[in-house]
């Protein structure tokens, strides 16, 4: 494990995908790189955030693109977690406050956190959640008319398809990895529920982002549109 990296495999989660990918900076302004906890504090940053993928969505509905926007924020945060923890069993401290992020054209935004500290799967999960992703859903909130429980499924959504990424990526089984405690935190559980199906687990969330409803879009695989709770 290379210096600056404390306990965290950045270079082997990085290998899994670009949603995977943290660094540790440099996360100087110059060179382009915003706080995350701007996202939260500052109601022009969070707008700009969200014109951006509005912008790529070919406009629409601004809703759907702060859906979006925070479903694929909270994609990339849990995939950085559900990944340190199959790894190595600890995961990053990812509060709103050690985070930065650099916008791309296209794809997931850079990450990094400054500083990087390893902690308890447990530790880790009440740092992402109670302090970047909760905030975060509470600022868009107060920008705009958006359901609470639609982002809380936009999350569970997030980590479920982690875990199905990490799952496939390491050739493990996804049942295996769902008997970890870290995979199925509590505050996500009304959000949906994993169901058999004939080719393993699949997830089932209880609402719909929205994304159907976009001229281009289409129903999502966990959408709560796609099943009956029995």
């Amino acid at each position: 494990m290379s210096e600056g990296q404390p306990g965290i495999p950045l270079t082997e989660l990085a290998g899994i995908g670009s949603f995977f990918t943290l660094s540790t900076g440099p996360t100087d302004a110059c060179s382009g790189w915003l706080q995350a906890r701007a996202l939260i504090g500052d109601a022009g940053a969070l707008r700009g955030a969200i014109d951006g993928v509005a912008a790529r969505l070919g406009g629409g509905r601004r809703w759907i693109a702060a859906s979006l926007f925070y479903q694929a924020w909270a994609a990339q945060l849990t995939s950085v977690y559900a990944g340190s923890a199959a790894l190595y069993g600890a995961v990053p401290k990812l509060p709103a406050d050690r985070i930065f992020y650099r916008p791309r054209p296209s794809g997931p935004a850079e990450l990094a956190a400054t500083p990087l500290e390893a902690v308890s799967a447990e530790a880790g999960w009440r740092h992402l959640h109670d302090d970047h992703l909760v905030p975060l859903a509470e600022a868009i909130r107060r920008h705009m008319r958006i359901g609470r429980f639609l982002l809380l499924g936009n999350e569970a959504s997030a980590l479920a398809g982690s875990l199905t990424v990490l799952a496939s990526a390491r050739g493990e089984s996804l049942q295996a990895l769902l008997c970890n405690r870290w995979a199925t935190p509590a505050e996500l559980a009304p959000a949906g529920r994993w169901m058999s199906a004939p080719d393993g687990p699949r997830f089932a969330r209880t609402t719909c982002c929205g994304y159907e409803l976009l001229d281009e879009g289409s129903r999502c695989a966990d959408c709560s549109l796609n099943w009956r709770r029995q």
